[in-house]
């Protein structure tokens, strides 16, 4: 559903409270009948002596006038859908002192942007007319002896690469994706394939369009060979991150053989609170660079953490409710996790979200979110909220196999060798004042549900990465994970991590204090 045709639906924040006493969802909606009552059209009238009028008894806010659509039990907050021509205004006016009533908003995943986006920044489809139309397909397989069929692989047909201009489509249960191009294309400036799983992306340039369709051999993923993370960090530890709590809030987690998660919660308004598995892969990708228990390269830098894993996002959804995202922090915050990852954002400001990392914040908790993907000189929220810690994306030159379209990402930008390879910010990456750390964020191995393994690019890469490299940080300094659960010790964090990044020679403003060390 485009985000116009969502129906507008209002957030109920209770006032402070105690970190450690929080209303009840029902206490809230409690207060919110009494003062309703209380303050709507018709107490006034009666109050002042005066006898209701049909207007005023049309305008009283009656408890059917919503119907609660979600709760957050760590605070109380609900999620309201109006039942009449009810505005945010309206609910305003009738909420008791210190109660925030806010419109629900929409986030999406920080997904980096793409090769084409220079010129534009979405995707312009092709002008096509009726009955001049030629069907064409382009298959995906796996460059490994087998040339076994790839599901679920983005294809994009740049028809005008210059312009922006192409279609994309995602491959079936035969490998293949198919388009509607116009009867006239002869051949396409570029085809853009982005595996999924099992292979790396790659690019065709100057293809031609034939009856038989185009095959596109990708090259597969090697597990025995480092990523940029592998190259900069080398092979994690097994058992670091021991006793560390870490939230994954995001698409979900798993499942996979290689991600053992203490506990996971849906918290979107339509689903069972128990799906929280994952869909889209992203989830899983972000926590597999934490947390994954594999051996060698493709162990997650905390691997030793117990993961939380939080859905957000609903089936085949690509924007996730504000209210669930805010639900999803307080919770993990409530249940003692440490360290919250958001590899989510958008640019606009949300004041339920930034509620929920200053309720995290004060109760010793830290959100980790992604600076964004759009290349600007500005970063996104959540990240640019005080209390959180802003993650950019840096690449190494040649870090990925040869072949790939990887080399986009590239950037004028150039910083310290790392691991034999010249560090760089990557093209994507959001930058600004509020970048607090930079991690690896390009061409990035970790786990996809299904027990497989995918490659991602993106802040929403880097961060985890951070996540994972500050868990381990925490857990073996017992001096800061021993303070009692407030805002001190959620800054004795910060500053851990500020003070053990290694300077990358880059802008403040690209790296913040540098690399998650």
């Amino acid at each position: 559903m485009k985000l116009s045709q969502r129906p507008k639906r209002f957030i109920v924040v209770p006032g402070p409270s105690s970190p450690s006493v929080a209303p009840t969802p029902l206490r809230t909606m409690r207060l919110m009948r009494l003062d309703l009552r209380g303050g709507s059209p018709v107490g006034a009238a009666v109050r002042n002596g005066a006898r209701p009028t049909r207007k005023t008894v049309r305008a009283t806010v009656r408890p059917e006038t919503f119907k609660v659509v979600s709760r957050s039990p760590a605070d109380g907050a609900l999620l309201l859908q109006p039942q009449d021509h009810f505005t945010l205004g309206q609910l305003k006016a009738h909420a008791p002192e210190g109660t925030k009533v806010l419109e629900e908003q929409w986030y999406s995943l920080e997904r980096p942007a793409r090769p084409w986006s220079a010129q534009s920044t979405a995707l312009k489809k092709p002008r096509l007319r009726a009955g001049h139309t030629v069907s064409w397909s382009v298959t995906v397989v796996l460059d490994d002896g087998q040339r076994q069929r790839l599901v679920g692989a983005l294809v994009t047909v740049m028809t005008n690469e210059g312009k922006g201009i192409g279609v994309e489509g995602t491959t079936d249960r035969y490998g293949r994706a198919s388009f509607e191009l116009s009867d006239k294309t002869k051949s396409v400036d570029a085809v853009y394939v982005d595996p999924l799983h099992s292979g790396w992306p790659m690019r065709v340039s100057n293809v031609l369009i034939t009856a038989t369709g185009y095959e596109i051999a990708v090259m597969p993923i090697d597990l025995t060979a480092p990523d940029a993370r592998g190259m900069i960090y080398g092979k994690p530890a097994a058992g670091a991150g021991n006793r560390v709590q870490v939230a994954v809030v995001d698409t979900g987690v798993g499942r996979h053989r290689d991600l053992k998660i203490k506990r996971g919660l849906n918290t979107t308004a339509a689903e069972s609170s128990r799906r929280f598995r994952d869909e889209d892969g992203h989830g899983s990708h972000v926590a597999g660079v934490i947390a994954s228990s594999a051996a060698g390269w493709r162990r997650g830098e905390a691997s030793a953490v117990e993961l939380h894993a939080y859905r957000i996002f609903e089936s085949g959804d690509p924007y996730a409710s504000s209210f669930a995202i805010a639900t999803a922090i307080k919770d993990a915050a409530s249940r003692g996790c440490d360290l919250v990852n958001l590899s989510i954002g958008d640019s606009m400001a949300d004041d339920g979200i930034r509620d929920a990392v200053e309720f995290a914040w004060a109760r010793g908790c830290v959100c980790i979110a992604a600076t964004g993907n759009d290349g600007k000189g500005q970063v996104d929220y959540p990240a640019r909220y005080t209390e959180a810690v802003a993650i950019s994306a840096i690449g190494l030159v040649g870090s990925w196999p040869a072949g790939t379209y990887l080399d986009w990402t590239s950037s004028p930008s150039i910083g310290k060798t790392l691991g034999g390879h010249d560090s760089f910010l990557a093209s994507f990456s959001n930058r600004g004042a509020k970048v607090a750390l930079t991690a690896p964020g390009v061409g990035i191995v970790s786990t996809i549900f299904g027990d497989r393994w995918g490659v991602m690019s993106g802040t929403s890469m880097a961060t985890p990465i951070a996540t994972g490299v500050l868990a381990r940080r925490l857990a073996a300094t017992p001096a800061v994970k021993s303070l009692p659960r407030d805002k001190t010790r959620s800054a004795a964090i910060v500053a851990m991590a500020l003070q053990a990044a290694e300077d990358l020679n880059l802008p403040p403003a690209m790296q913040g204090n540098g690399l998650t060390r």
